[in-house]
């Protein structure tokens, strides 16, 4: 029976050793993002890896060997317990591809929803690192918060990818 394993790969050889195991006759799912980066010329997109130095593997290890991972190029071999390669639960692999996107096949993350009240922390920009209070969403993938600065409760309109979590 044919299951999905995690492979690991050398540092950002993601893209070699899918390409290789795709060539060895193995399905393979390499997830990325697409995220927007601050720089010195302003926001950019990049597509990231969603997995830094893994991707996934479906074979049926009774069936086939799963040896010729391990000596791909870009990949340094299967993530193991003990001596037997980890299998990665097929809900775990569905939920990936249920947010893929058609177009380019970059997955999609929906961004956190918050209900007014939640605390959260600024992760990013002028602001990094203060806790704030979220208070509403904002046009243009913005969001209102409540933030202490100088003694004094102030309201920010901050970039959503800003915002981290709550805290």
């Amino acid at each position: 029976m044919q299951s999905w394993f995690a492979v690991v790969t050398k540092p950002r050889a993601e893209a070699i050793a899918f390409d290789n195991l795709q060539r060895q006759g193995y399905t393979c799912l390499w997830p990325r993002v697409r995220r927007s980066l601050r720089d010195a010329k302003g926001m950019r997109e990049r597509v990231e890896c969603l997995f830094p130095s893994y991707l996934f593997l479906r074979a049926d290890p009774e069936t086939e060997s799963l040896a010729p991972v391990r000596s791909t190029r870009g990949a340094l071999g299967l993530v193991r317990f003990g001596s037997l390669p980890a299998r990665v639960p097929e809900a775990v692999i569905e939920q990936i591809r249920a947010r893929l996107d058609p177009g380019d096949g970059t997955v999609r993350l929906d961004a956190p929803t918050w209900a007014p009240g939640t605390k959260v922390r600024i992760s990013e920009g002028p602001l990094s690192g203060i806790a704030a209070i979220f208070l509403a969403e904002e046009a243009g993938d913005r969001v209102r918060m409540l933030i202490e600065l100088l003694g004094t409760a102030r309201e920010v309109v901050l970039p959503r990818l800003q915002v981290a979590a709550r805290i």
